[in-house]
């Protein structure tokens, strides 16, 4: 198989805990292929603390298409109905203007880096949603 790339090699998720937040660094391509992988690993670590909230860092995706914004808007739902704050950080430009431009930004709570979005989601600050 040469000229294909394993799509595990071109998309990562690592997984940590902060205090009591789940904060998941997603980095390469968020796409059909890999979209699971993102959901998989977070539900598994909200099966062992399901009522925390989750921060995605997204600073290190290079590429995301419907699949990937699916398994976003998944999330979203997921930590609704657990009523477990959801706050994504370091968005990139693309991946905005994605969301944007579905009407799914407003949906989001976004932070401009991991710190303020671990502030964001700590219940002991008020997380509005």
């Amino acid at each position: 198989m040469t000229g294909q790339s394993d799509p595990a090699r071109r998309f990562t998720v690592s997984i940590g805990l902060h205090g009591n937040l789940i904060v998941a660094h997603a980095s390469g391509d968020l796409d059909y292929r890999c979209a699971d992988l993102l959901h998989r690993q977070v539900a598994d670590a909200w099966q062992v603390a399901p009522s925390v909230g989750l921060v995605l860092d997204l600073g290190g995706l290079t590429f995301c298409d419907s699949m990937g914004v699916g398994v976003l808007v998944l999330l979203l739902n997921q930590s609704r109905a657990q009523r477990s704050p959801l706050v994504l950080s370091n968005v990139p430009a693309r991946v905005e203007r994605i969301l944007s431009l579905s009407g799914l930004l407003e949906s989001f709570h976004v932070e401009p880096s991991v710190e303020a979005a671990i502030q964001a989601a700590d219940p002991r600050h008020g997380f509005g949603g």
